[in-house]
């Protein structure tokens, strides 16, 4: 067994030839017992043990070379408070400001530490930096910057917040000298200077771009400054604008305008500024960094749209998938997420940031596939497997990448009548069609046919109706509801109603299915086409039936609407007049026949759709009719009347699945007719009884 003192012989002075330290308690005269000597000899080891394994903090590095875990820093935070004594150095202090405000500690701990150094540290370069970057830009903050540097001007951390100053003052010549200062002094990590190189070719030319934190601003800045890149691009940095003089300056200066009514020097939140300034500059194209905080865009996240490391501003809907593909095809600069050149840590912060890289190359994955280009796809997806591991993102990635393949094999052609779908196909705005009925048992049926006559055994046992959640004598209904027996003139069973009881990534199977026989048919009329799940904007359009609309969101479509004589459903005489589809009254598809835009019960009170009603709710043909609108749970599909771009049963009957699992629109038998409109988003968490689906068709090609 190796020896104590082998095992210690890193600690000079414990272990060697003799106990060096130990001995003189033993050279004493005075005699010792042996247990004593054993208590001590453990006492001193036991000391050993806590000096080798104390934790000690580390230095704590900015976040434009550096970025940690929030629980790191605040861990080095307390280990830094512990440490620091009359003996710590100046750069001591500024680790423990640093790892404090990183951790987010409140205002009155940052007080205390500033106070602290200004008796520990007086007038030195470390307390004018921390106290600049304390106090942010206040007057006293800049003069503070300057002192920093002038008494240490070889040290390169006060660089960044001279850049910021530089730019909240409007010096644009001393912003540059500082940003070209700034290279070579590994200040910033050299991916991020990658990562904002990018940021910026995600913008079209003469953009406004909003940023947040400083770290990605400076290199922004620094790339614009010192290397002429995108000198085009207006940046707003969030912090800034909230100093009413800097905003009101700095606006001006770039053409925007921004009214805030009586009192044009009232404070105001980020998120506000993210939503005015684009309302009242229209003219402008505004992006929003993918490192901005979920709070500042919330209101306006509907009319975002990814295109590189930036979303887009649109309010109309906007292609970005095109804009997407040609600015990482041809615009990005990817090299360095293959090939570490600079060898920078796990925790670059360049590296931190590539995580923001995996929703826009998903989504460009999802468009190669779409559009089958495999090679482009499978490239794309080692750099996205790699990206993710690197971010811990591993499981979600690779979840979300196999949500749709179960394996590689493709669907051998199958004969489908492709005339009969493209004819249930109806016209809703631009290259997007709908089914103008819900997928029925029948349709459904056929594709787990296909799967088990196929062998595709793995993607039948994930797309078989679920009933596992029934009990008798529900179970029995249900498994006579979805028969595959054929129908007869007697007994039509339930194949014409909709499909029920099946997952999320059952319907998107279903989806990729029909894409391929579609396209793999002669006869088609379409050279390329996708059959998929809607978006809830797409789906809500569709579901009000307006002819040619003018945008994807609801709210900003208008429609001519009758107003019958004596508030009837019809008549000869009537009055028109335009109305907004914003309306908060406007809630069911029949919303034309203006009177009753809110109500379910026609003039003779029977109900316009399959909904769930109080139970003393009386039918309006008692002697043919149990309930109001006619049955009990599910309806045959195409039981009421059509939307006026012919789809049936948008309201009511089953929820409709939409892209977004979890989200369902419309309402069904299961729902009340206030949560079954035409703006009604239903969630769900897995097969039910009251969930379906409709397909969208988008073609790609004509």
């Amino acid at each position: 067994m190796q020896s104590s003192c082998a095992f210690f012989r890193v600690f000079q002075g414990f272990c060697g030839e003799r106990n060096i330290w130990i001995e003189p308690f033993f050279a004493s005269r005075v005699q010792v017992n042996k247990l004593t000597i054993m208590r001590l000899s453990f006492l001193l080891l036991s000391l050993v043990f806590s000096t080798a394994y104390a934790e000690t903090p580390e230095v704590i590095y900015p976040k434009t070379k550096i970025i940690q875990s929030h629980e790191w820093y605040a861990r080095q935070a307390e280990l830094w408070k512990n440490s620091i004594g009359s003996s710590s150095t100046h750069t001591d202090w500024v680790n423990y400001y640093t790892a404090s405000r990183y951790s987010n500690a409140d205002a009155m701990t940052l007080d205390d530490i500033v106070m602290n150094m200004e008796k520990a540290i007086p007038e030195s370069a470390a307390l004018f930096f921390v106290k600049a970057w304390h106090e942010r830009f206040s007057p006293s903050a800049y003069e503070y910057i300057l002192k920093a540097h002038a008494l240490d001007p070889m040290n390169a951390q006060s660089l960044p917040l001279l850049v910021l100053h530089q730019e909240f003052n409007f010096n644009p010549e001393s912003r540059n000298y500082f940003s070209e200062q700034i290279y070579g002094t590994a200040v910033v990590s050299n991916m991020l200077l990658n990562y904002s190189y990018n940021v910026l070719m995600s913008l079209q030319p003469n953009a406004v771009l909003f940023t947040d934190s400083d770290n990605t601003t400076i290199p922004i800045f620094m790339l614009q400054d010192a290397m002429g890149i995108r000198k085009d691009v207006t940046v707003l940095n969030l912090d800034m604008l909230l100093y009413t003089e800097y905003r009101k300056r700095k606006l001006r200066e770039n053409n925007l305008s921004l009214d805030l009514g009586a009192d044009q020097n009232q404070s105001i939140s980020k998120s506000t500024l993210c939503t005015l300034l684009p309302t009242q500059n229209t003219t402008h194209t505004f992006y929003y960094a993918l490192t901005l905080a979920k709070e500042n865009i919330a209101s306006i996240k509907d009319q975002l749209y990814v295109v590189g490391l930036a979303s887009q501003l649109s309010a109309k809907r906007l292609d970005n998938i095109s804009i997407l593909k040609s600015n990482m095809e041809n615009r990005f600069l990817l090299d360095h997420l293959t090939v570490d050149f600079n060898g920078e840590s796990e925790y670059a912060a360049g590296k931190v940031l590539s995580a923001n890289y995996l929703v826009p190359m998903l989504l460009l994955n999802e468009h190669y596939l779409s559009t089958g280009e495999v090679d482009k796809s499978k490239q794309l997806e080692k750099l996205v497997l790699t990206l993710a591991e690197q971010s811990g993102k591993s499981v979600f990635v690779t979840n979300f990448l196999n949500r749709n393949k179960p394996n590689d094999r493709p669907f051998v052609p199958y004969k489908l009548d492709i005339k009969a779908i493209e004819g249930k196909l109806k016209h809703v705005k631009g290259s997007v069609y709908a089914n103008q009925y819900e997928v029925t048992n029948a349709e459904y049926n056929a594709f787990l046919k296909y799967l088990q006559d196929n062998n595709r055994d793995d993607l039948h046992e994930t797309s078989k109706i679920q009933l596992d959640q029934y009990v008798e004598p529900a179970l029995s209904f249900m498994k006579s509801y979805h028969t595959t027996a054929v129908p007869t003139k007697k007994n039509k069973y339930f194949t014409e109603y909709p499909v029920v009881n099946v997952t999320y990534e059952a319907a998107l199977a279903y989806c990729d299915w029909l894409t391929a026989q579609y396209n793999n048919t002669v006869e088609r009329k379409y050279k390329r086409a996708i059959f998929r799940l809607p978006s809830v904007d797409e789906w809500q359009v569709a579901s009000a039936g307006i002819k040619d609309p003018v945008s994807w969101r609801l709210a900003e479509n208008k429609a001519e609407v009758k107003i019958y004589e004596g508030d009837k459903m019809i008549s000869r005489k009537y009055e028109t007049k335009i109305v907004s589809l914003g309306d908060a009254d406007i809630l069911y598809p029949w919303f034309k026949h203006y009177t009753f835009r809110n109500k379910v019960l026609n003039h003779k009170g029977c109900s316009l759709g399959n909904f769930k009603f109080p139970e003393n709710q009386n039918p309006c043909r008692p002697d043919k009719m149990s309930t109001p609108d006619g049955f009990w749970m599910m309806s045959s599909t195409g039981a009421y009347f059509p939307n006026d771009i012919g789809l049936y049963d948008v309201v009511g009957n089953v929820a409709e699945m939409t892209n977004d699992k979890g989200k369902a629109c419309g309402g069904s038998w299961n729902h009340s007719p206030e949560e079954s409109t035409i703006k009604s988003v239903n969630t769900y968490d897995g097969p039910e009884a009251h969930i379906g689906f409709r397909i969208f068709m988008e073609v790609l090609e004509q």
